[in-house]
């Protein structure tokens, strides 16, 4: 290969590789998660309710998301600030699992199959005792931003794994008119804590 040819190929690789980190500058990137689950413990709970989990977690009061689909956005040219890139994420996800509330008397609430975000604007299948084959509800929002850890693998591809914690759960007012009226009045109060949770992505 002649001088003028290997110039022109490098001169091609640099070019290629400066206009892939122009791709990044200032604009996030979005990723489809490769595989995402999440396991979360109820905190909350009242004499004669029971909790069954759909999906087990690692303990009797915890149940696990799994199975998870959808994207995380991440702005991978604050890769050397971490607070900044932790900032920067944003989280959209459909999940299985979840879990049952019964009673003495055999009424029930279900909770199953998350879709939302990050921000917590979230719904679940919810079904009860007199709606079995339930509805999609807002259950909970999350009232401060969870402590999110990205460990970057790749920038170009871009590979980024993210583990979540400090997820608070407050409910919400669909969810606690649902709790109260299968369960009694004052079984829930909206903004009480449901419970906590804590999550892995890989994207």
């Amino acid at each position: 290969m002649s001088p003028k040819t290997v110039a022109a190929v490098a001169a091609g690789l640099v070019g290629t590789i400066a206009l892939a980190h122009v791709a990044f500058a200032g604009a996030p990137v979005t990723l489809n998660m490769a595989t995402g689950s999440a396991e979360c413990t109820l905190t909350w709970a009242k004499p004669g309710i029971t909790f069954k989990a759909l999906t087990p977690g690692g303990n009797a009061a915890s149940f696990r998301d799994v199975d998870a689909t959808g994207t995380v956005t991440i702005d991978l040219t604050s890769v050397g600030n971490p607070v900044t890139l932790a900032n920067s994420v944003y989280i959209r996800t459909a999940a299985k699992g979840g879990f049952t509330l019964t009673d003495a008397s055999g009424h029930y609430v279900q909770v199953s199959n998350l879709e939302g975000s990050l921000s917590g604007d979230s719904t679940f299948v919810v079904q009860t005792s007199s709606d079995p084959a339930g509805t999609r509800l807002p259950v909970y929002n999350i009232p401060t931003r969870p402590r999110i850890s990205p460990d970057v693998q790749s920038v170009l591809p871009p590979r980024v794994n993210l583990a979540l914690s400090d997820i608070w759960m407050s409910v919400l007012p669909e969810f606690a008119t649902v709790m109260n009226q299968t369960f009694g009045d004052g079984t829930l109060r909206p903004g009480d804590q449901l419970g906590t949770c804590t999550a892995r992505t890989t994207s």
